[in-house]
């Protein structure tokens, strides 16, 4: 495959996740981070905590996921950190041509995952999921029995996630951990999005340039599946962890 010429805002969307992170948690208030509110935990009241693990805790992200909302957005994005997990690459490739991430067990004891936890709405909850490729890319289920310990509110065990349908991204038969989020305890490699793109390209695109390579996985929808299908064959899902 040929070097193709790219937007160079396009490899930055690819290259820049999982996108910045505040160091505190805030409160996503209509397009922006905001300081939370000491009216707090009456708006947790009703609302459904979901774990952000890759792109979701980034304020940019979200006012992208949400650009065209048409009524008052107020999300709640707490900092959290869930033990026994860790926040590693997905085995497929997202439409503008990163590799996102998902969480998978860590298998050494007392690893810790520092992750984000976003408090939604019903209505937010579904313009989420129809973000997340559920039933393609991911699944939505509840973790149970977990130990989350959120910022300023204490330990939660029990919080909704966004796991991969396709498995964790397998590299010498192990996960490939994001080196953006930190992870106390962790054992598998880490690299950034230029990292593991160059990896996977490595493997699948011998023949190709990074930029080349990124240029088709955002504009050709039929070479994305047909590299996330290859990625998928060594995922390695919850079910056969690594």
């Amino acid at each position: 495959m040929a070097s193709s010429p790219i937007d160079p805002a396009v490899l930055a969307l690819a290259s820049g996740y999982p996108y910045a992170f505040p160091a505190c948690s805030y409160l996503f208030r209509d397009g922006a981070q905001h300081p939370l509110p000491a009216t707090l935990p009456a708006l947790l009241a009703d609302r459904v905590p979901v774990i952000a693990c890759g792109s979701n805790r980034a304020p940019e992200q979200l006012a992208r996921k949400f650009r065209d909302w048409p009524h008052p957005l107020t999300i709640p994005v707490l900092c959290g950190r869930l033990a026994g997990f860790d926040v590693v690459y997905s085995a497929h490739f997202t439409r503008y041509g990163a590799l996102p991430a998902t969480l998978h067990p860590a298998p050494a004891p007392g690893a810790v995952v520092e992750v984000a936890v976003q408090w939604l709405t019903g209505a937010e909850l579904e313009r989420m999921d129809a973000t997340e490729g559920i039933g393609v890319n991911y699944d939505r289920r509840e973790l149970g029995g977990i130990r989350l310990e959120i910022e300023g509110l204490g330990v939660i065990a029990s919080a909704e996630a966004y796991l991969s349908r396709r498995g964790a991204l397998a590299i010498d038969g192990r996960p490939v951990a994001l080196a953006a989020i930190p992870c106390a305890g962790r054992t598998w490699p880490a690299l950034d999005q230029p990292g593991v793109l160059e990896a996977v390209r490595a493997r699948l695109a011998p023949g190709s340039d990074l930029h080349g390579f990124i240029h088709a996985i955002v504009t050709d929808p039929d070479y994305r599946a047909e590299q996330t299908a290859a990625l998928a064959l060594s995922g390695l899902r919850l079910d056969r962890q690594g």
